[in-house]
């Protein structure tokens, strides 16, 4: 039996994979009404915990671990944005957890001092 990867028992990436399987759940609902949404969503939502899982890899150089911390930022800034063009009161609360999660990503792994997602 092989071992778990310590990423996947790590709460940032379990709040990743969360958010991707709510994401997956909001383009469901949007694929009849905004299939360019839908589609987006599902896209970036996967780059997500994939990106943190790199970032949070051991033996990761420092330059290549803010590289993969900075692009989660980015594709959690980017989910939002697309969760807010859905503009639906469940997609509202995609909005908030995208936030939460970049914060959450800012604070602990502590790379990058650009501009915060709202």
């Amino acid at each position: 039996m092989t071992e778990r990867p310590a990423y996947k028992v790590h709460p940032l990436w379990n709040a990743a994979m969360a958010l991707t399987r709510d994401s997956y759940a909001a383009a469901e609902r949007l694929k009849a009404r905004q299939p360019d949404v839908a589609e987006r969503l599902r896209k970036v939502s996967v780059t997500v915990p994939a990106r943190i899982a790199n970032a949070l890899e051991t033996g990761e150089t420092d330059a290549r671990r803010e590289e993969h911390v900075l692009a989660a930022r980015g594709a959690l800034a980017e989910l939002a944005r697309q969760a807010r063009r859905a503009d639906g009161p469940e997609e509202a609360g995609l909005v908030r957890s995208a936030v939460e999660l970049e914060r959450a990503v800012h604070f602990e792994l502590g790379v990058g001092l650009g501009a915060r997602i709202s």
